[in-house]
């Protein structure tokens, strides 16, 4: 499998990544971030100069020795593009980086729900000024194939970013039965190291095509302007609640300050409690009420319901006894997506409780439009 043009579905507008060249080649620092799931975090490769961001990233500092080149991995196993609109400004824009890298296909799903949350987040990356580029990756299950790319590079292409496909490029031979599955991922998800390199390959295929068109046509020197929405974006300002930011009733839950040694771990700033009646309350606005909190293999967990404006009949149940076996979910469920443009009360309050020390974990709030 030595070509790879299979692999780049769109090339884009050269503005985008020609931006970027230019100011590197210009010695100019160049800031990157990868964002996405558990395969950007790095899950199966085995050591971390083994995952696929930074193999990519290190071709950066060789193709432009004379510009400092900083990056970042923003990947967060088991995490959405919709969880990302929600992150984006602490984990990525904070950062003013240059070009973001966006890998989300495999945990979202390809549906018209998720194509709305991730053109929100496309669009809000695009419309911060220091981004100058977004790279769309698309992974697979590596068994079925399957992944999000159908809606995800709707709107890729839609807004001409560039575009690399893992799935065009590996699944046909797949398919036809012309590699050993096992060289490449042991749970047909993530990568091992082979995996990762081809990944990476394949984005510096990417890159070095686009080079070729930069220095052969050159750049306008704008950045292009955004197209018309394909979906209402509703997810595009999203705000995330957590007890870094905000001071809700507390009757019973206390605020999680344990110490986190990774970036990655998504449980944490939070607020939990264990005995039934303990409630939190939240006061609001958004026409998007979204809530984050833990599921766990740790059975029993503790069940708790989300009330919004008193209207009980209405509850939703949060159920933290956790099926899967893989480890702890930090679940997002949408508690409504019609709650109206006012100010609301969302209370959940703890309804059965866990084993011993086994306390319900409520990680944010997260409103949008």
């Amino acid at each position: 499998m030595e070509n790879m043009s299979n692999s780049i579905v769109n090339i884009g507008d050269i503005n985008y990544l020609g931006r970027i060249f230019d100011k590197a080649e210009k010695g100019e620092p160049i800031g990157i971030v990868y964002l996405g799931g558990s395969i950007t975090q790095g899950c199966n490769a085995s050591t971390e100069d083994k995952r696929y961001v930074n193999m990519s990233a290190k071709w950066w500092e060789e193709k432009f020795p004379q510009s400092k080149i900083s990056f970042f991995n923003a990947g967060i196993g088991a995490t959405t593009s919709q969880f990302a609109c929600a992150r984006v400004e602490e984990h990525v824009l904070d950062k003013n980086p240059d070009l973001v890298f966006v890998e989300f296909s495999v945990n979202d799903e390809d549906d018209l729900f998720f194509m709305e949350t991730y053109e929100s987040l496309i669009r809000r990356l695009l419309k911060n000024d220091s981004v100058k580029a977004v790279v769309m990756i698309n992974n697979l299950f590596y068994d079925t194939g399957t992944n999000a790319q159908g809606v995800h590079n709707a709107v890729g292409l839609h807004y001409k970013l560039p575009i690399v496909s893992v799935r065009d490029y590996i699944f046909p031979e797949i398919y036809k039965g012309g590699i050993n599955l096992s060289d490449y991922t042991d749970d047909m998800l993530h990568p091992k190291d082979l995996g990762h390199k081809m990944i990476s390959d394949l984005i510096i295929n990417l890159l070095e095509t686009e080079y070729t068109y930069y220095k052969k046509i050159g750049i306008s020197g704008e950045k292009p302007e955004l197209p018309t929405k394909l979906t209402a974006c509703r997810f595009q300002n999203a705000i995330r609640y957590q007890n870094t930011n905000c001071v809700p009733v507390l009757e019973g839950f206390t605020a999680d300050m344990h110490i986190s040694d990774y970036f990655s771990d998504p449980f944490k700033d939070g607020w939990i409690a264990t005995s039934k009646g303990d409630s939190i309350t939240f006061t609001a606005k958004g026409n998007i009420l979204m809530l984050q909190w833990k599921r766990t293999v740790n059975h029993p967990a503790p069940v708790a319901y989300a009330v919004i404006d008193g209207k009980e009949d209405e509850k939703v149940k949060l159920d933290a006894n956790f099926e899967e076996t893989w480890g702890d979910l930090c679940c997002l469920t949408t508690l409504t997506e019609n709650a109206g443009e006012v100010t609301h009360t969302i209370k959940i309050t703890v309804d059965q409780e866990g084993r011993q020390n086994n306390s319900f974990m409520l990680i944010s709030l997260i409103t949008a439009d």
